[in-house]
C-alpha cells in the first residue's frame, strides 16, 4: 500500500474495503505497529486489528455501510451506522490518526443490536 496517501484517500480506501469485506485491504491500511482501542480493550499490530475486523464483520456480515467523516490535519473523525440481515448499529464512532498514507491509532465505539424481536409464543402484545 502506498505510504503517500492523504488522510482522505486513506479513508476513501478503508470505507470501500470495509463494505466489500475484504479483510486484507483493511488490515493493510494499518502500520506495523498500530494501536487500536476499542470497548474490550487494547490491541496493536496488524495481528490484532485483523482479529478486531473478523470480529466486526462477523458481527454485521455483508451490512450496508453509512459514513460521515470530519478530517483536520491528520485526524479522521468518523461517525457510522450499518445493517445487515440480523444486526445494526446506529452510533458507530471512531478516530483515526493517520500519518504516511497508514492509520497510526484508531479509537472505535458502537453498540450492536439485533434487528429481531422477542415475541410471546402465544401471540400476546406487550
Amino acid at each position: 500500500m502506498s505510504t503517500h496517501r492523504t488522510p482522505r484517500q486513506m479513508f476513501d480506501h478503508h470505507a470501500r474495503v470495509l463494505a466489500d469485506g475484504d479483510i486484507w485491504g483493511i488490515v493493510g491500511d494499518y502500520a506495523d505497529d498500530a494501536l487500536y482501542i476499542d470497548p474490550d480493550g487494547v490491541v496493536r499490530g496488524k495481528d490484532g486489528i485483523r482479529r478486531a475486523f473478523v470480529k466486526l464483520l462477523g458481527d454485521l456480515p455483508d451490512a450496508q455501510w453509512e459514513f460521515t467523516t470530519t478530517l483536520a490535519d491528520d485526524v479522521v473523525l468518523l461517525r457510522w451506522s450499518a445493517e445487515s440481515a440480523h444486526t445494526r448499529v446506529d452510533d458507530g464512532v471512531d478516530t483515526f490518526v493517520v500519518s504516511d498514507g497508514l492509520i497510526r491509532a484508531q479509537t472505535v465505539s458502537y453498540t450492536l443490536q439485533s434487528k429481531h424481536r422477542s415475541h410471546d409464543p402465544e401471540g400476546a402484545q406487550k
